[in-house]
């Protein structure tokens, strides 16, 4: 049989080969269903599984999409856009973990005309992110977000929810003029009874401490130091109190505390007397522009409708120390501004406590009005730690600091000769040579390593060292790599810091030479020279100066220069008197 050949004739037609289409890549999609509190629970209503399901579904009938991540917010309003999982899931699209959106319809994505068409018209185009909504048949991809369909059918959402919350509301303004209505949370202190919604009883784990409260309130202490023995006592505050109750564990603080406002809102709610307290504050969705609080005059009070903690007189007597008290705080602010005239405050926001890092507080002195001394309390609070108390008289703080400007001047004015008697361009350019001539011993340093480096290989080929000495020697050699890279990364700074720090421009010294420093000092001039100054206890003081790292690295070019040559030294007034 004869060989066939496999080479082709060359008149012979040659098959291409068909190419393969690249494969399209998929959009990561998003699916986001909501419902709000109107809509759970209803009957053969939709669901929030139902509608999950649908999106689902949807998604994974389209080849061009791929499911990424479920954002559900369930029992949320649609009248703005502050829902958690809507907020995690424009996280991603930022981060670009999202495509596309998919929704049940133009209403799951929001209620309010205005901002629905933002996130349609701007929002999404700007990240470049597909969305659909099924029942309304409207895809970004081939739907214009402007089209008159897509508004009316925001405006019609808008309307839905602004209606329904002026249903709501009057349904809920006349079951409140019939009686007490339930309230979502009780007060602390108090729970739901069982057999009916709108009746509160007293919470037996929680009253023990409510009583507490109470009695030191009766007994004159305020809501700081109130709020402080309850965190001594390690008692978790309302919040975490619930949780912990509810889980059935130990009724230790864990992370939550007390804090002032908490006390105050206890102390001057009248729940604590028996009574049910409605329409403290306007509240309507469809009238936002008009959201306030009520004046306590015009409140709805239904009398004995619990158990109380205390009793009318006793509420009545706390509420008139804690007006007093208020009133008293009142009247020394505007005593404080009426005395603000009669004192400049040169260190305005300067002054701070060495200890806690606490702005120190200022004693004016009642009769003169003037600035008398500076004051830290050093009790601890949520991010501070508790010390002594601390003060410093404002004048001898004065006078502390204006020793330290002059010394800081007298540096700058011999700087200042010192430079003006040097050829700057000469005095840089040696300088700039000095250093130079350090950096390259460092690269010689760098060469020597890397023939080490490249000695131990060949020694490693050819036998005389083993491959765990061999390692060592690598591993040391690295090592110092690593030390002499950063010596010549500060190398390269040092040469490049000379004509930056070595000239008259210098910002610490301009700044100095150019500043009016009087026994009389004026607070432009210290804000200008001062960035902080920290007190300690017996009058020790830190002052931090602005460019202070300006001043370190001329006196570190100078102190170099010297080494070079030195120069004539500008003479002092003592040394020509003597």
């Amino acid at each position: 049989m004869a060989r066939t050949s496999r080479r082709k004739a060359k008149n012979e037609p040659v098959t291409p080969t068909p190419m393969k289409e690249p494969k399209k890549k998929k959009l990561l999609t998003a699916i986001y269903g909501r419902l709000s509190v109107q809509d759970l629970g209803i009957a053969d209503g939709d669901t929030m599984e139902t509608q999950v399901a649908l999106l689902r579904d949807f998604v994974l009938q389209q080849p061009d999409l791929e499911l990424a991540e479920a954002y559900v917010d369930n029992g949320w309003t649609g009248t703005n856009f502050n829902r958690p999982e809507f907020v995690r899931m424009m996280e991603d699209v930022k981060n670009g973990k999202i495509g596309c959106i998919v929704v049940k319809d133009l209403s799951r994505l929001g209620r309010n005309y205005l901002e629905s068409g933002y996130y349609l018209q701007n929002v999404f185009p700007a990240y470049r992110v597909r969305f659909i909504a099924i029942y309304d048949g409207y895809d970004s991809a081939t739907s214009d977000p402007e089209a008159m369909l897509v508004g009316m059918k925001n405006i019609i959402n808008d309307y839905y929810s602004k209606d329904l919350s002026r249903k709501l509301s009057a349904s809920i303004d006349i079951r409140r003029s019939k009686g007490p209505t339930p309230m979502s949370m009780p007060p602390f202190g108090y729970i739901k009874d069982p057999k009916d919604n709108s009746h509160f009883l007293i919470d037996r784990d929680a009253a023990p401490l409510v009583h507490l409260i109470f009695r030191w309130a009766l007994d004159g202490v305020g809501y700081a130091e109130i709020s402080h023995n309850l965190n001594d006592m390690c008692i978790p505050a309302p919040s975490e109190f619930r949780q912990l109750q509810k889980a059935k564990m130990p009724l230790v603080q864990q992370n939550s505390r007390w804090t002032y406002a908490t006390i105050q809102r206890i102390l001057r709610s009248r729940v604590y007397v028996g009574d049910t307290v409605c329409n403290k504050s306007y509240c309507r969705k469809y009238d936002p522009q008009n959201t306030r609080f009520i004046p306590e005059a015009e409140w709805i009070i239904y009398p004995d409708t619990h158990d109380a903690y205390i009793t009318h007189e006793q509420y009545a007597l706390i509420r008139s120390r804690l007006d007093d008290q208020v009133e008293k705080k009142r009247s020394a602010r505007n005593h404080s501004r009426l005395n603000s005239a009669n004192y400049q405050d040169i260190f305005s926001g300067l002054v701070i406590c060495g200890n806690c890092r606490r702005y120190m507080s200022r004693q004016i002195d009642p009769k003169s009005g003037a600035l008398k001394k500076y004051i830290c309390n050093g009790i601890p609070n949520d991010m501070h730690i508790g010390h002594q108390p601390l003060q410093i008289d404002a004048g001898k703080l004065q006078n502390i600091v204006l020793i330290s400007l002059q010394k800081q001047l007298a540096l700058a004015i011999e700087i200042d000769s010192f430079l003006k008697r040097l050829s700057m361009e000469d005095s840089q350019k040696k300088l700039k040579a000095k250093r130079q001539a350090e950096l390259q011993m460092l690269y010689s340093k760098q060469a020597a390593i890397q023939h080490r480096r490249q000695k131990a290989f060949e020694d490693l080929s050819d036998g005389i060292l083993d491959k765990e000495t061999y390692q060592m020697q690598i591993k040391k050699l690295e090592q110092e790599t690593g030390w002499l890279e950063g010596d010549i990364a500060r190398a390269q700074k040092r040469i490049d810091a000379v004509e930056t720090y070595f000239t008259p421009d210098n910002k610490w010294l301009h700044a100095f030479l150019s500043a009016n420093i009087s026994p009389d000092l004026d607070s432009r001039a210290v804000h200008l020279l001062i960035k902080q100054v920290a007190v300690w206890h017996r009058d020790e003081i830190q002052i931090t100066f602005n460019f202070s790292d300006w001043m370190q690295q001329m006196e570190s070019c100078i102190r170099e220069y010297k080494t070079i040559e030195q120069p004539i030294t500008p003479e002092r007034e003592d040394d020509a008197d003597g």
